[in-house]
């Protein structure tokens, strides 16, 4: 993988956020039906990600900005107290704002087939994978058979 500038990106911020255990899918759906939505149109977003602690309710939300300023208007935006109140019900705690300077940012996307691609391709081979250990399979009991 190379190392290269990372671009636009300048900034991230970091919103740490515990959700109540019972209150996981509906913070999911708000989440991915009118929070991230309402991030595409911020001025100088770039990459928005929701992440989870595996099998816990601690989640992280990750954008990547442009700079400093464009961060900084969103987080003082009505959008995002808007974006916070309307899950602020939903979580165990307040959530925590984290900033932080990008010093280095890559994307490997030279190798990586797009998740769609990649789906479709696991897919594929999957079926041809159950092909064969289902031809395999039959091979085998008609010799056992024939054997017998």
């Amino acid at each position: 993988m190379s190392t290269r500038d990372s671009g636009n990106i300048r900034y991230a911020r970091r919103v740490a956020l515990r959700v109540k255990p019972e209150e996981i899918d509906n913070f999911l759906t708000k989440m991915r039906n009118e929070i991230f939505p309402s991030l595409r149109n911020q001025a100088g977003i770039r990459r928005m990600y929701l992440l989870r602690t595996p099998g816990e309710s601690d989640f992280v939300s990750l954008t990547l900005w442009d700079n400093k300023s464009y961060a900084d208007a969103y987080g003082s935006s009505d959008s995002f107290t808007k974006n916070t109140e309307s899950v602020r019900d939903m979580l165990e705690t307040d959530p925590a704002v984290t900033q932080f300077d990008v010093d280095l940012h890559d994307v490997n996307t030279e190798d990586l087939p797009a998740p769609r691609t990649a789906l479709k391709k696991a897919a594929t081979a999957t079926r041809k994978s159950v092909r064969k250990l289902r031809t395999k399979t039959k091979k085998k009991s008609t010799k056992r058979r024939m054997d017998d």
